[in-house]
């Protein structure tokens, strides 16, 4: 369960990163706001979007490796960040919104343990 939520963490960081890479433009000032509050529709769009963007990860991480030449690094990072925005927009979510949601459910233990549950249980069937 450990190796999840720390994957639940990078994903959000990682699909943060994307963002960055498209707009090319440095970082605003972080700007003090409320906390998200994370309703559980919140929770259960964000453990299918969360387990479509690792589906999604995985499949680019298996054609990477079974390509006859190799791609350069950058490339195929750049890939993997346009597909994983484009994966959690064909939700009808912003990144924004994913990285809000994915850290306001790791801040708190019992939303994390709760949507940990959920993508569990959409993983096992």
């Amino acid at each position: 369960m450990k190796l999840l939520l720390s994957s639940l963490c990078m994903s959000a960081f990682a699909i943060s990163g994307a963002t960055l890479a498209q707009t090319q433009e440095p970082a605003p000032p972080p700007v003090q706001q409320e906390a998200t509050q994370v309703t559980d529709a919140d929770m259960q769009k964000f453990a299918e979007i969360y387990v479509d963007v690792e589906t999604k990860r995985a499949e680019i991480a298996d054609e990477l490796n079974a390509s006859v030449e190799p791609v350069p690094a950058e490339e195929a990072q750049v890939r993997l960040q346009e597909e994983l925005v484009e994966t959690v927009e064909e939700h009808g979510w912003s990144v924004d919104q994913y990285n809000q949601v994915a850290t306001a459910i790791s801040n708190d233990p019992e939303k994390r343990d709760k949507t940990v549950e959920l993508i569990n249980q959409m993983i096992s069937g």
